[in-house]
């Protein structure tokens, strides 16, 4: 992966995510990595990520500690894929919760906003 200029995501690497099942990894307070599926993750904007935190386990853990993420999403056949790290936050909006709830089908949990600061593919 080479490391891109922007950090916006173009459409196509929007499509990629909305299509893609993302995997996200970080650390926890010792450095240890952690890395699991987020089934629920979307393009929120070309500068945010978001998903539905229900499991509320290592992963939310670590982002409490302060960890930053990486996400990454891949296409096996074509050997394509894209990575964005960057610092997340938990949202303690109402409508974006409910709107999050809508498009994952979700009933519940917390919406966990990824603010993308570099993309790698």
């Amino acid at each position: 992966m080479k490391k891109l200029d922007s950090v916006k995501l173009t459409e196509d690497q929007q499509k990629f995510f909305e299509e893609k099942l993302a995997f996200v990894s970080s650390v926890d307070k010792d450095g240890n990595p952690q890395v699991g599926p987020k089934g629920s993750l979307n393009v929120l904007d070309e500068s945010h990520l978001a998903w539905v935190e229900v499991t509320h386990a290592h992963l939310w853990d670590n982002i409490h500690n302060g960890s930053k993420v990486a996400v990454v999403v891949a296409d096996v056949p074509s050997h394509t894929n894209v990575r964005v790290i960057g610092s997340v936050h938990v949202s303690d909006d109402k409508e974006l919760a409910e709107a999050q709830y809508k498009k994952t089908g979700k009933t519940s949990g917390d919406v966990v906003i990824v603010d993308i600061e570099e993309i790698d593919a």
